[in-house]
């Protein structure tokens, strides 16, 4: 299946320069165009200040501000924004955490391309 996003900006907020080197390698494909948060503080004022951004990935746990917390205020001025959560622990995701979060999607790691991939598309078009 091929993914083309030419027209896309997808913001992704990760703290490991390793993780977003994955990311990158299996977005770049699409054509999207790729902008990096290495924390919440910067995914925030990103989100806000340019409305060119289509989705976030957003990495749950980072320095500073975390992923939740960036999310809750990203949503409050843009709600329409689809914000999707990455998370390498399980028990980060229980049901109680995921009914309150202002995620749209969880996305567990060590990421499946296949499914990020789908995720990613299912939003961006809801988003269009």
């Amino acid at each position: 299946m091929t993914f083309e996003w030419n027209s896309k900006t997808i913001l992704v907020a990760e703290d490991e320069p390793a993780n977003f080197l994955f990311i990158e390698k299996i977005i770049k494909p699409t054509q999207a165009s790729i902008i990096r948060a290495e924390n919440g503080n910067d995914a925030l004022t990103m989100a806000l200040e340019n409305g060119n951004i289509d989705l976030v990935l957003m990495d749950i746990y980072m320095p500073g501000m975390d992923g939740y917390e960036a999310a809750e205020k990203i949503k409050d001025k843009r709600p329409n924004l689809p914000i999707i959560a990455q998370t390498f622990y399980e028990s980060q995701i229980d049901q109680e955490k995921m009914d309150k979060a202002p995620f749209d999607a969880f996305i567990k790691k060590p990421i499946n391309i296949n499914k990020l991939l789908v995720v990613l598309e299912k939003y961006l078009k809801t988003n269009e």
